[in-house]
């Protein structure tokens, strides 16, 4: 005997590489298990979403989006934060932490909407995200953190040469890794944060953002070439500086690049 929800299970799955037996078997044992069979097509599509299938991710944002994004502007209607809610929300949701800790949406059990269930969850995320900018906001100014950076960057680098450009610039030095993180398009500074701050695998960006690894790769390293030119600009334009002194400015730039830009996003 088909189930009534079976036509459901199959439309939520179409077109998706999940198998509609198997779906229809994770649907049924969800029921069995107290889940409502109201929302069997949720299970399915949250199956396919955890499964990292693109065709059901499309679906899930389209889904789920206007509640996420409502959740955000019930804390703070600002875009910025609105735009970080949602992609910590999905990083949450849909990226997982690792081969044996699948993403968060496979918890979910069909007991209520999928909507309702995504729209808690983004509203604690943007609840921890206003803690945090007030945390924020109490803490030393930017620049004063972006100083211990730096200072820390000073105090390990290896190469004398290097530590006493550090050590001299300091402040243009500051000023500049600002400035380029400050010019990179939305996307860049994005991907750069969830690789170096967040920790996430180029899979693991490479799934939220629905491409390839190799893509989310070549992001990475065009953004960190942005940054090291545009920081090397901006020093050798400041300092006026010359060629052979340019040549070792350029060392201090790439020397420890990441981690300056993972103590700066964070």
């Amino acid at each position: 005997m088909t189930e009534d929800w079976a036509d459901s299970v199959r439309a939520s799955v179409a077109g998706t590489a999940v198998p509609v037996a198997e779906a229809i078997a994770h649907v049924r044992a969800a029921i069995a298990a107290g889940a409502s069979a109201a929302h069997a097509a949720d299970l399915a599509l949250a199956l396919g979403a955890a499964r990292g299938d693109p065709v059901a991710l499309r679906r899930f944002d389209a889904h789920v989006g206007g509640e996420i994004a409502a959740a955000a502007r019930a804390i703070d209607r600002a875009p910025a934060f609105v735009d970080e809610v949602a992609q910590r929300t999905r990083v949450r949701l849909v990226v997982g932490d690792g081969p044996d800790r699948p993403p968060r949406i496979a918890t979910y059990r069909g007991a209520g909407p999928l909507r309702a269930w995504v729209a808690i969850a983004a509203q604690r995320i943007a609840l921890n995200a206003r803690r945090d900018a007030t945390a924020g906001a109490a803490a030393p100014s930017a620049p004063a953190r972006t100083g211990d950076v730096l200072a820390d960057l000073v105090d390990r680098e290896p190469d004398p040469e290097l530590r006493h450009l550090k050590t001299l610039y300091r402040a243009e030095f500051r000023e500049a890794l600002v400035a380029a993180l400050v010019g990179l398009a939305d996307r860049a500074r994005a991907v750069l944060r969830l690789r170096f701050v967040d920790g996430l695998e180029l899979a693991q960006i490479g799934r939220l953002y629905r491409v390839h690894e190799s893509t989310a790769s070549r992001w990475i390293s065009a953004a960190l070439d942005d940054i090291h030119r545009a920081t090397r600009d901006h020093l050798v334009a400041r300092l006026a500086i010359t060629d052979a002194t340019a040549a070792s400015v350029a060392r201090m730039v790439h020397s420890q690049l990441d981690l300056s830009i993972a103590r700066l996003l964070a």
